[in-house]
C-alpha cells in the first residue's frame, strides 16, 4: 500500500534461521511473508538472504535488523554454536540493504515481549504486578539472558553472555554433577546444563550413576531423534526413570540460574522463559520449576513475588527483531499482524 515501509527481520539461532519481511505504515507491522532455514545446509547467512529475497527486493527494503545467538561486537559476531561469522557491514553492501544491525537473540526477544498477546504466555507465577527492570531467559541450542531495564515508560533490552557463567551447584548430586561436567569440559557454565547440549549432558551424568543396561528401544529413539528432545519427551511420560530424573535435574536448574538471573535484574515487572525447549517442557516446568526458583534464602517472600511466563510465540524474535529495526528508522510500533503460522 501507499506509504508502507518495508522492513527485514531475522532470528538467527544455532540450528535455524528463521527470516520475515513486514510492511510498515502508521506504526502496525504487516507480515508479508516468512521462511525457515536449517542452517547446516548452508555456509553462511547471506546464502540464506539471498534465498529468500526476491529479486530487486533488497533496495527496497528501508531496514533490517536481525537476532542472533551470540555477543554482536561493532555489528559483528561469531555464533556460539555455529561456526558462522555474520558482518553486518558487509551483508549490507553485499545484498544491497540501505541498514542493517546485529542484536543478540535475546536482545531481540525483548524487543518483542511487549507485543504480544496474553495468549502468548503461559502463567508459572502471577506475582504481584509491578513496574520495574524484567529479565529474560532462554534455553534452546544454548542459554540466553537478557535484562530488560524500565525506562519510566517501557522496557529497553540489554543483552548479556550470563548463560557462560560459572554454575553454582546447591547440593550433593548437583555438586557430582560438577565433577562429571568438569572432567568434560573443565570450565562448567550454566549453559552447559541448560540447554540442548546440556539435557544430553545431564542425562548422560544420570546413567552413569544408575545400574543397569540403557533400553534398546530408547537407543534407537536417540539415534534417529537425538538425545535431548527424546529425554525431555520420555522424562515428561514418565516411562524411563533416566529420563524423568535427567528432566527433574534440567528443570531444577532452569529455576535456580532463572531466579539468580531475577535476583540479578531485580526484576520486580517479571521473568519471561523463552528458548525452544520451555514449550515442549510446561508440564515439568508446572512442577519442577518454581521451588528452586524461590528457594533464595532470606529472599524467597521477594521471588514468591515476581511474575513468571513462559513465551509460546516462536515468532517473538523476528518480531522484535522488526520492531527494532523500526525504531532505527524513528518508527514506534503499536501492533503486529503476523501471516500464516510458521
Amino acid at each position: 500500500m501507499k506509504g508502507d515501509r518495508l522492513i527485514l527481520s531475522g532470528d538467527i539461532g544455532g540450528t535455524k534461521t528463521y527470516l520475515a519481511l513486514f510492511s510498515l505504515n502508521e506504526g502496525v507491522l504487516e507480515g508479508v511473508r516468512e521462511g525457515a532455514y536449517l542452517n547446516g545446509r548452508f555456509s553462511g547467512p547471506e546464502e540464506v538472504l539471498r534465498d529468500f529475497l526476491r529479486v530487486g527486493e533488497a533496495r527496497a527494503i528501508e531496514a533490517a535488523s536481525f537476532g542472533i545467538a551470540c555477543p554482536v561486537v561493532g555489528n559483528r559476531c561469531v555464533l556460539t554454536n555455529l561456526n558462522w561469522t555474520v558482518d553486518g557491514q558487509a551483508l549490507q553492501g553485499g545484498l544491497g540493504l540501505r541498514r542493517l544491525t546485529l542484536i543478540n537473540d535475546l536482545e531481540a526477544i525483548g524487543w518483542g515481549v511487549s507485543l504480544l498477546h496474553s495468549e502468548d504466555f503461559f502463567i508459572l507465577q502471577r506475582g504481584v504486578v509491578r513496574q520495574g527492570n524484567a529479565a529474560l531467559i532462554a534455553a534452546g541450542t544454548g542459554l540466553g539472558e537478557a535484562i530488560l531495564f524500565w525506562d519510566g515508560s517501557s522496557h529497553i533490552p540489554s543483552a548479556s553472555e550470563g548463560g557462560h557463567t560459572d554454575f553454582g551447584p546447591r547440593d550433593k548430586t548437583e555438586t557430582e554433577l560438577l565433577g562429571f561436567l568438569m572432567e568434560r569440559y573443565g570450565h562448567v557454565s550454566y549453559e552447559r546444563i541448560v540447554s540442548g547440549m546440556g539435557l544430553e549432558n545431564i542425562y548422560e551424568f544420570v546413567k552413569s550413576r544408575a545400574p543397569g543396561e540403557e533400553p534398546g528401544w530408547l537407543k534407537e529413539r536417540f539415534s534417529s531423534e537425538g538425545v535431548a528432545p527424546v529425554v525431555s519427551e520420555e522424562g515428561m511420560k514418565g516411562t524411563d526413570k533416566n529420563c524423568v530424573e535427567a528432566l527433574r535435574l534440567f528443570v531444577s536448574i532452569y529455576g535456580a540460574e532463572a531466579g539468580n538471573l531475577a535476583l540479578k535484574a531485580l526484576a520486580t515487572a517479571g521473568v519471561y522463559l523463552g528458548g525452544g525447549i520451555t514449550p515442549k517442557i510446561l508440564n515439568a516446568l508446572t512442577t519442577g520449576f518454581l521451588p528452586s526458583f524461590e528457594d533464595k534464602g532470606r529472599f524467597k517472600e521477594f521471588m514468591k513475588g515476581v511474575p513468571v511466563a513462559a513465551i509460546l510465540n516462536d515468532r517473538a524474535g523476528l518480531i522484535g527483531a522488526a520492531n527494532h529495526a523500526a525504531r532505527t528508522l524513528g518508527e514506534r510500533v503499536r501492533k503486529v499482524l503476523l501471516p500464516g503460522s510458521r
